[in-house]
């Protein structure tokens, strides 16, 4: 893997934790009394905490299983998809979602909860980390997406089995 890949990896990811964090000690010291509402009936920024995973699922399980669960499973995604790291929008994609996935399982180890403070509408209230997953996510699709061959071009047969 060259350099630059690695160093786009770890600015991503240190970009995106120290955000996590910073923004989680804000919400802590400045939404505990009341939320702030950026646009009335739409969005807000208010304090709320997830004992659970995604959409609070799972909450009656010990918060180390599910901080313990989610290491695991992001060694297995980014071993999986180690490959796709070599191109810059599959490291990107990686990057943000280890960012967010271990930002979130600390959590859950440390405090037993993710504390959340973006609101919007009627969805559940969500952090930086669950950002950084979603926007990864999303990266993972665009860097696995095969490119068409153009019209016309000519389709090389399968190899032959041996």
């Amino acid at each position: 893997m060259k350099r630059s890949m690695l160093v786009l990896g770890a600015a991503i990811f240190l970009v995106t934790t120290v955000l996590d964090w910073v923004t989680k000690i804000w919400a802590e010291a400045s939404l505990a009394a009341d939320p702030i509402h950026v646009m009335p009936g739409f969005a807000s920024l208010r304090l709320a905490y997830n004992r659970g995973v995604a959409f609070s699922a799972f909450e009656d399980l010990p918060h180390w299983v599910l901080g313990v669960g989610a290491v695991v499973l992001l060694g297995f995604v980014v071993w999986g998809l180690r490959a796709i790291a070599e191109k810059p929008v599959g490291m990107i994609a990686l990057s943000l979602v280890v960012a967010g996935g271990l930002n979130n399982a600390v959590d859950r180890l440390l405090d037993g909860k993710v504390t959340d403070m973006i609101s919007v509408w009627k969805w559940p209230v969500f952090n930086i980390a669950d950002t950084a997953i979603t926007i990864g996510v999303a990266l993972l699709f665009f860097a696995t997406k095969k490119e068409k061959a153009p019209a016309g071009a000519p389709v090389e047969p399968p190899a032959p089995a041996a």
